[in-house]
């Protein structure tokens, strides 16, 4: 079966729970400005769950950003937003996004190659789980491509089925 993994925390240092990111969020001048503009007419906005990757000594939260205009099936990523401790970033892609956490190059794949070969920063808040983060993150976006790739088939084959 599956197995239970036990994080222990720090209990000197201040550790953002879900709500507390979700706020964060909400509070945020640029994204809360966003978020009103696009959930005008014709268009809403659609915020993604967000996920928490455990990180050495923390946490790395995610979360996506998309708009549906009111007429199309399908929504568009227009924005990810990642916090990790004080640290909140908001970007195009989760490849921007990742690469502003670890100072890496701005595009998707060389941010995690860079991640992944870098070594571990020196500072625990920073992070000494990014190589393996990176190597978890590169992961989850293949699988989370294949799935995009299966709901294109899907799609498509619906379509076929109305004609």
């Amino acid at each position: 079966m599956g197995n239970l993994i036990y994080f222990q925390l720090s209990k000197q240092q201040l550790m953002y729970g879900p709500m507390q990111i979700e706020s964060r969020i909400d509070q945020d001048q640029n994204i809360s400005k966003d978020l009103s503009l696009w959930n005008q007419q014709g268009s809403h906005v659609l915020r993604g769950s967000i996920i928490a990757l455990p990180v050495s000594g923390g946490f790395l939260y995610v979360e996506s950003i998309y708009i549906q205009a009111t007429e199309a099936r399908m929504p568009q990523l227009k924005k990810v937003v990642l916090a990790m401790g004080n640290r909140l970033i908001y970007r195009d892609t989760f490849g921007e996004a990742l690469a502003e956490l670890t100072g890496g190059p701005a595009s998707g794949a060389p941010a995690l190659a860079a991640v992944t070969s870098a070594p571990a920063p020196a500072s625990a808040a920073a992070g000494q789980g990014l190589p393996a983060l990176a190597e978890r993150l590169h992961s989850l976006r293949d699988q989370a491509e294949h799935l995009a790739r299966e709901l294109e088939t899907l799609e498509k084959e619906a379509r076929k089925k109305e004609i």
